[in-house]
């Protein structure tokens, strides 16, 4: 019980800020969408607060309603009556964000794929429009997909959730609660993310070895080129802890299907902390990647020079020298500006 209260606790202290970075993250790239990945992550930033906000306003509620064993006591509790009436609407809302974040995943590796392996049609294939047209259909198709999550519970006359007949029926729980779900938010997105980011290391590994040996012979390098390696690296990082945060989560869904031991039920909590961690970890990944959203970030909350000034701001690189060591090389912005009167190229 004290490792359950320590969970919730902890899912707390990450939900709360990771919400808040989901909000700041959505403003950021709705103001910037110059890409077809800006466009995606606005739509999976907003994913993120809608599965947030549910977490903090379902999960701690809930284990507090359940140290409440007498149903008088429960009756008269505020929080369990506030636990009930959320559950009913937000807990099936949750459940379609988390379906939308899943294939805006999916949507993500695709359009870092198509900007790997198919640079020239990527112009056509991979614009804003069309990445607002993807995630409004995977926002359409999983409604659709969670529309039955609305009609599970219900609320008794005593103002107590309750399941439903559809939920008590054998056939849609092992149809559409275990079939479905495996294959509709498991199976089918995680191997195609795994595949095509498979396919997308290995292009930017044979990118970078290029772009080494162009620098190497011509001493040169494009800002260009290079902004869009970090960024395709950015979102294979993303999805790749995506899968780690998730796989937890995943087994134990299989397992509690199977199994009815309390043992189990016990690390559901600890599966929820991580999928809000997955979601609560983007914020920082896109500043350590992406200097763009960095400025932008820093210039939304009022303080856009902590992160680039004219005199302060340096790059520092470790390179090999001719003995074999590392030896480091830094470059001010302001020999930066000395080659482009518009200043450095964001990444």
């Amino acid at each position: 019980m004290k490792l359950h209260i320590k969970e919730i606790a902890l899912e707390k202290l990450i939900c709360v800020p990771g919400s808040l970075a989901a909000v700041l993250s959505a403003i950021v790239f709705a103001k910037l969408r110059h890409s077809s990945l800006e466009v995606l992550l606005c739509g999976l930033s907003l994913f993120d607060v809608v599965l947030l906000t549910s977490s903090i306003m379902i999960y701690p509620s809930m284990h507090q309603c359940s140290t409440i064993h007498e149903p008088s006591e429960r009756h008269k509790s505020y929080v369990c009556h506030f636990f009930w009436k959320v559950t009913v609407f937000i807990f099936p809302l949750s459940l379609v964000a988390q379906a939308g974040s899943v294939w805006t995943y999916v949507a993500v590796t695709v359009d870092r794929f198509i900007a790997v392996s198919f640079p020239i049609k990527r112009r056509v294939w991979s614009t804003r429009s069309n990445s607002l047209s993807v995630l409004v259909i995977i926002t359409v198709v999983c409604t659709l997909f969670k529309l039955p999550s609305f009609f599970e519970v219900r609320l008794d006359a005593n103002g107590e959730v309750v399941p439903t007949e559809l939920r008590k029926n054998e056939f849609y729980i092992e149809f559409y609660l275990f079939y479905l779900y495996v294959a509709f938010i498991q199976l089918i997105p995680w191997a195609i993310i795994i595949i095509l980011n498979a396919f997308i290391i290995h292009k930017v590994r044979l990118a970078y070895r290029a772009h080494e040996l162009m620098c190497h012979n011509s001493g040169k390098s494009s800002k260009r080129e290079d902004a869009e390696r970090k960024v395709t690296v950015m979102a294979t990082v993303m999805t790749m802890i995506f899968i780690i945060c998730n796989i937890p989560p995943g087994v134990n869904y299989l397992v509690d299907r199977y199994s009815k031991t309390e043992v189990y039920r016990q690390r559901i909590p600890l599966s929820n902390v991580l999928v809000c961690v997955n979601s609560a970890s983007n914020m920082m990944i896109y500043c350590l990647f992406n200097i763009r959203f960095r400025r932008a970030a820093m210039k939304l909350l009022g303080c856009p020079g902590i992160i680039s000034t004219r005199q302060g701001s340096v790059v520092t690189r470790l390179t090999n020298d001719g003995n074999g060591t590392l030896r480091s090389r830094v470059a001010t912005f302001e020999n930066l500006h000395s080659r482009s009167p518009e200043g450095p190229t964001p990444c």
